[in-house]
């Protein structure tokens, strides 16, 4: 009775819009080399057999959520770099022991100061098998990837185009294990921590030199390059 209160509360905390499906599973994925120890952890659920908790700004916890910078925060999309609703992704790292474990539901909400302005869910449980929690290697290697479908592709994109949107944080709601809405072979969580990231927009690197100064001793360059191949045409 406790454990479905807590849930209820932490679904009311993030839930003050409506919820829009679809937050999509794109597929395990090898993150490592894009930073990933770098990324914000945005939440983090310990417990055994089913964990239900939520993260709002700012970072303050619910539920089973565990609170701590390194643990459940409410990054800014200024901190995700989310410049497009096909950036919203977020990465799933389950720590569980000789066994797969089932998402019941996942929410990421967006809030304008603590004011919630939309809402993005799983429409349905997912259930990932102990081979595949078995293929994640660490360091964000074999990681399960979500993200948002083409139309809420769109609908993130409304909520950017917002005045002041770098500065709205997001926060996520979720229930791991057998919760209210779970299938029948769903995989209960049995140590954790589990934890999901946001993932950050990579950026490209600055190229060394760059700028009007570069650009303008590359400009010389060519010149001088045509003026000596017209020289060695001629002799």
């Amino acid at each position: 009775m406790k454990r479905a209160l807590l849930a209820t509360v932490a679904l009311v905390a993030l839930a003050t819009v409506p919820a829009r499906a679809d937050i999509v599973f794109l597929g395990q994925q090898d993150l490592g080399g894009l930073g990933f120890g770098a990324f914000p952890r945005m939440l983090t659920l310990q417990t055994t057999t089913i964990e239900s908790g939520s993260v709002t700004p700012v970072d303050v916890v619910h539920g089973d959520a565990i609170a701590g910078a390194d643990k459940s925060t409410t990054p800014t999309i200024a901190a995700l770099n989310w410049m497009s609703g096909a950036d919203a992704k977020l990465a799933f790292n389950a720590d569980t022991s000789a066994t797969g474990i089932t998402v019941d539901n996942l929410i990421m909400t967006v809030f304008n100061g603590t004011t919630a302005i939309g809402s993005f869910s799983l429409p349905s449980p997912v259930t990932f098998s102990a081979a595949q929690v078995a293929a994640e290697q660490g360091n964000g290697n074999g990681v399960f990837v979500f993200g948002l479908n083409a139309a809420e592709q769109l609908q993130f994109n409304t909520i950017l185009a917002m005045t002041g949107s770098a500065d709205f944080r997001v926060g996520l709601n979720s229930t791991l294990g057998c919760g209210p809405s779970a299938p029948a072979g769903c995989l209960v969580t049995n140590d954790g921590p589990d934890t999901y990231l946001g993932i950050v927009n990579p950026v490209p690197a600055p190229v060394v030199g760059a700028g009007l100064p570069a650009l303008l001793s590359g400009l010389l360059g060519m010149v001088g390059l045509a003026s000596y191949r017209r020289k060695r045409r001629i002799v």
